[in-house]
């Protein structure tokens, strides 16, 4: 398996002093970073393989917290200017949904005061927080699943479950490199994590036949992916709101195939959100993955079958 990190891509965004420390750290432990986490008037935080530290100014990790690089109200603002480009009229509908995606596929996820317009989210202001989450392909982190499966035909109808940061996104998006080598595969990328495109180009490998469906809604996506590219596979992350659930459904009758991802520490857990159960009882999926997390982020825990009607 080859593993290519968006650690490197993402050191731009930060602060000098927060850039300059973690330039510092070393290449085999940089690559295995997954967040880099800052909240005001705490020290940054850094989690990798499921383990807190802490990063000193010389680039080195520490259990010790309050050995750790101070986050001021200044650093949140520059990296969040930086973030936007200095422009949040071009990223604010994502930020109303709470993230910002950069280059390479890495999302920043920002927390602070809601201003609201009657009962939406307008904008956010005096951000008080950012988790980073860093991208990482790790090309043929899929094939241990597709063996357990009996080979990558037993792929559809496969839902991929886990809690955040278990490797459900990276595993989607090597399944869509496999499948996309012979097969016609829609990548369904709502929030630009799982191909990371620019100007129209995938960052990653996600197969010479996938068409890539960028910042669309997902409900969305499904009804035009089916209309106008008539996909033998249908990839898309983060799935149980009520418009995708339905497309999802009514997709059934043309014969769509999905591969999804979903929240979920356990099959209990995905019974127990609505949509979920209607897809599941549906017939939309036939295998249910879960995975690990902590040291084991994305292994296998489980693959559970899944019978019609009976969720």
């Amino acid at each position: 398996m080859q593993i290519h990190s968006a650690f490197r891509q993402a050191l731009p965004y930060f602060p000098a002093p927060l850039r300059q420390a973690l330039s510092r750290i070393p290449a085999e432990s940089a690559d295995k970073i997954q967040e880099i986490r800052l909240r005001i008037g705490r020290n940054l935080h850094i989690t990798m393989q499921g383990t807190e530290s802490a990063l000193t100014k010389d680039g080195a990790l520490t259990a010790e917290p309050a050995e750790g690089i101070a986050v001021t109200r200044q650093i949140i603002d520059t990296m969040f200017q930086n973030l936007s480009a200095h422009s949040l009229h071009s990223v604010l509908g994502t930020v109303r949904q709470g993230f910002i995606t950069i280059a390479g596929g890495s999302r920043a996820g920002l927390c602070g005061t809601a201003v609201m317009q009657q009962t939406s989210i307008e904008t956010v202001r005096a951000v008080s927080g950012i988790n980073l989450r860093i991208a990482a392909e790790r090309v043929g982190c899929a094939e241990t699943l597709i063996a357990r499966l009996g080979g990558r035909e037993q792929l559809a109808g496969l839902l991929i479950a886990g809690a955040p940061a278990s490797g459900k996104t990276t595993i989607l998006r090597d399944i869509a490199r496999i499948l996309g080598s012979r097969y016609r595969v829609s990548l369904l990328d709502e929030r630009g994590e799982l191909a990371a495109v620019t100007n129209g180009q995938p960052q990653f490998s996600v197969g010479v036949q996938t068409d890539v469906f960028d910042g669309y809604p997902k409900a969305q996506a499904i009804e035009i992916a089916v209309r106008v590219m008539s996909p033998q596979y249908i990839i898309c992350d983060e799935i149980g709101g009520g418009d995708e659930t339905a497309a999802m459904l009514q997709s059934l009758r043309t014969g769509t195939v999905f591969i999804a991802s979903a929240h979920a520490g356990s099959v209990e857990e995905l019974s127990r959100r609505p949509q979920i159960k209607a897809l599941l009882q549906a017939g939309v999926f036939r295998n249910i993955v879960l995975l690990h997390q902590g040291l084991r982020c994305g292994e296998i825990a489980a693959v559970v079958p899944v019978r019609q009607g009976e969720a």
